[in-house]
């Protein structure tokens, strides 16, 4: 509605829609990408991919993040996720409630995040040969655009350069969060305190240094592959014209600019 220029973590899928519809909306960059998510099962229960068809995914909401990964893996396996995907809904958010869901067969195989805490329960109950991992995400998309940077039309057409200063900004702050800096410090307590945790430990945080928060400056530039999977998406599922081209949401010209610059 025009109160903001800026955003800095908006669900491509959501831009691409709107700008599908008219608004004047694009992309210029991204951070959070590939799928660093993992699906686990108990073992010898689930042997391979096809496997998963027909079976029922633990979860503790509709359309959440695990089901729309789930969703988003059934289609490129070509299996149909409104006929062979089915939900089972656990009440409580955290982790161990849908292990035993598993074990107590209300459900068949859960997605988790391999950088989060939840990840860290997962990954110590396939140490210990509890669980085994089915498949790890990030292989099958490994340019997947998670979330993503979008500005107006008329700052790429009016303020170009502060356009490009914004991005750039986003490149410098991730440098901040790699290198032993006192801003990357400053984040890591930043996180510490929104995510009401002591230890970061297990999210890819050692030593307060982020391991995994933080993109190469290359990174932040847009995947068009990956902006593709989600066009490819919503055109299957009759949400965008198809002609949509990812041209006409994606402008990276800002983040290429920014990029020459550091």
């Amino acid at each position: 509605n025009g109160t903001t220029d800026f955003s800095m973590d908006a669900h491509p899928a959501m831009l691409i829609e709107a700008n599908s519809q008219g608004k004047d909306l694009h992309i210029i960059g991204s951070y959070r990408n590939g799928l660093p998510f993992s699906i686990a099962a108990l073992p010898d229960t689930i042997k391979g991919l096809k496997d998963l068809k027909g079976k029922r995914l633990c979860t503790n909401r509709r359309l959440g993040a695990g089901e729309r990964i789930t969703r988003t893996l059934f289609n490129k396996l070509g299996i149909d996720p409104d006929r062979d995907l089915k939900i089972s809904l656990v009440e409580d958010q955290g982790m161990p409630e849908k292990v035993a869901a598993l074990k107590e067969d209300r459900g068949d195989f859960v997605v988790y995040h391999q950088n989060g805490p939840q990840g860290r329960i997962i990954k110590e109950l396939i140490r210990r040969e509890e669980m085994v991992e089915v498949i790890d995400l990030s292989t099958l998309f490994p340019h997947y655009v998670i979330r993503s940077m979008a500005t107006t039309g008329r700052m790429l057409r009016e303020q170009p350069e502060i356009v490009k200063a914004f991005v750039k900004g986003v490149m410098q702050a991730h440098g901040f969060m790699k290198d032993e800096d006192p801003a990357g410090t400053d984040s890591v307590m930043i996180l510490k305190r929104a995510l009401s945790v002591d230890s970061l430990v297990g999210s890819g945080v050692e030593n307060g240094i982020p391991k995994s928060w933080w993109a190469e400056p290359e990174r932040i530039i847009a995947s068009v592959e990956g902006i593709k999977v989600h066009i490819e998406e919503l055109k299957a599922a009759g949400r965008i014209d198809p002609g949509f081209s990812v041209e006409q949401v994606v402008n990276n010209g800002p983040a290429e600019a920014a990029l020459s610059e550091l």
